[in-house]
């Protein structure tokens, strides 16, 4: 389970990377591979959790089977709807356990497809982002992890109006 989840989040990573570096004449931006990175780890913490819950869904089911088993031993007092029950109950852990799976896979593999293009630039004090074509002030705040409060405080601005090529200071 855990290989499987870690090959397929890798060959996505690689995919997008293949995709990335093909472009034409575009030389990598620090930053982008910068975000990259910063979102490969957290993507990675997300599936350190995963194999975690999974961890923990694999012990409750070892533990309902193991009561199950005593049941079936001491078959004098356990009737057929207590098996039916038990049996239930490790059907729909291990449903949980795959719907969750799913989920975040698919939320890993849309996150790491949205993170290809960013459109911004580093310094050292602070970050810059050009506003490019359908970037919202929400959209922006986002992808670096700040308020929109936070975003209108460091560039001066009064509403949500925004150009394309504008140059917004991210906080830190």
């Amino acid at each position: 389970m855990k290989r499987h989840i870690l090959a397929y989040f890798t060959a996505l990573f690689c995919a997008l990377a293949i995709g990335v570096s093909r472009a034409p004449a575009e030389q990598p931006d620090p930053h982008q591979l910068g975000v990259l990175d910063e979102n490969v780890s957290r993507l990675s913490a997300q599936v350190e959790d995963l194999q975690f819950q999974q961890q923990q869904m694999k012990k409750e089911l070892e533990s309902i089977r193991t009561e199950m088993q005593e049941l079936r031993r001491a078959a004098g007092g356990a009737s057929s709807s207590d098996f039916k029950a038990l049996e239930d109950r490790i059907a729909a852990v291990d449903a949980a356990r795959q719907a969750d799976k799913k989920a975040i896979i698919d939320q890993l593999a849309k996150e790491l497809a949205g993170t290809s293009k960013p459109t911004s630039k580093s310094s050292a004090e602070s970050k810059d982002h050009t506003v490019a074509k359908g970037d919202t002030l929400s959209a922006i705040a986002k992808l670096y992890g700040v308020t929109v409060t936070d975003l209108k405080k460091a560039n001066n601005l009064t509403g949500d109006d925004l150009k394309v090529g504008q140059k917004l200071t991210i906080p830190k």
